[in-house]
């Protein structure tokens, strides 16, 4: 009987201190905002984004000259004396709630997620770069097919051409805590960091007769740093193919660029035309010049013709040989 009594007395000190353990963890509490409890963050820091989302220049096709608003915003504090990155966050379009020490930032926004522009050197201001990736090794052959339109025109990786990227820098306070203001507010405006080009191709016989269109455009930079603001010495040669309407009697477009190599250097435009047939038709035609005029419009009216394919008609007019019986033996073993 004594040997149960204790063990009852035992399991009945087990619940008892489970309980108090219980009572002690979960004990509510008001939240106080009187004073600071010794933290080292603002109450509330909100970052507030304008995004410019027009690309402000008079092309005259609308293929690259609208800025779709990104899903998210990537938030990167820098030490302003060493450029090393400190803290980073994620915040929608508009901009959302942060989490930093008070101090003073390079504080840099930019869009988040691009189809084609990628990022690289996020963990210094000074190596935060944008680029994007070569074009396949087929597709690079087709440029390889023109004869060089000037003796000096450095080529380079032959690249996509890149998406929009908006970005904002600022250099911001960020005060200690304070009773009197608990919301911070750190505003930015950002716009892309990529150049747009349109371009028409105004004098064309036989349009009806093209199957494709690529084009290439050289000595171009090959990235741009934009922590501090830089584009990239390093030449590339810009690709991207063209879409054809018929109907309009000419070809006209836009690309975009992160911007044209600085200095005495040429930039020329090849065009491989493509007729129904496999039939190529090449164009180069230097536009160093044109990459200066305000509305960004580069305009080719020299001649081209593309030749019909056999049979004198338009469009694609394919064709199949009738099949033709053939044997062979098989050897077996």
């Amino acid at each position: 009987m004594r040997r149960q009594l204790s063990i009852v007395n035992c399991q009945l000190s087990i619940i008892l201190v489970a309980t108090l353990l219980l009572l002690c963890s979960c004990q509510y509490k008001d939240l106080c905002y009187d004073h600071n409890h010794g933290e080292n963050y603002n109450l509330s820091l909100q970052l507030e984004l304008k995004l410019e989302l027009d690309v402000n220049v008079e092309v005259s096709v609308e293929t690259h000259t609208k800025i779709e608003k990104p899903d998210y915003m990537k938030v990167m504090f820098y030490n302003p004396q060493a450029g090393t990155l400190t803290n980073n966050d994620i915040v929608d379009a508009d901009g959302g709630h942060l989490n930093i020490s008070p101090d003073v930032y390079d504080m840099l926004v930019y869009s988040f997620g691009t189809e084609w522009t990628q990022i690289r050197g996020e963990g210094n201001i000074n190596t935060l770069e944008a680029f994007t990736s070569d074009i396949t090794a087929t597709k690079a052959s087709v440029l390889r097919a023109f004869t060089r339109a000037g003796e000096e025109e450095p080529q380079g990786p032959i690249i996509y051409t890149p998406d929009h990227l908006l970005v904002a820098h600022e250099r911001v306070v960020v005060p200690p805590f304070s009773e009197e203001e608990r919301i911070i507010t750190l505003t930015a405006h950002a716009k892309t960091v990529v150049e747009t080009y349109g371009f028409q191709l105004t004098n064309i016989k036989g349009i009806q007769n093209i199957a494709s269109v690529e084009a290439f455009v050289t000595n171009q930079a090959r990235s741009t740093f934009f922590g501090r603001g830089e584009k990239s010495t390093e030449p590339a040669t810009i690709y991207f193919p063209i879409e054809v309407n018929p109907s309009e009697g000419y070809i006209h477009t836009s690309f975009n660029t992160f911007g044209k190599l600085p200095g005495e250097s040429r930039s020329y435009l090849h065009i491989m035309i493509r007729n129904t047939e496999g039939e190529e038709v090449k164009i180069s035609v230097d536009i160093t010049d044109q990459f200066e005029k305000e509305d960004h419009e580069i305009i080719i009216d020299e001649e081209i013709d593309v030749p019909a394919p056999e049979g004198g008609s338009g469009g694609i007019a394919p064709t199949v040989d009738p099949w033709e019986e053939e044997n062979h033996d098989v050897p077996i073993g």
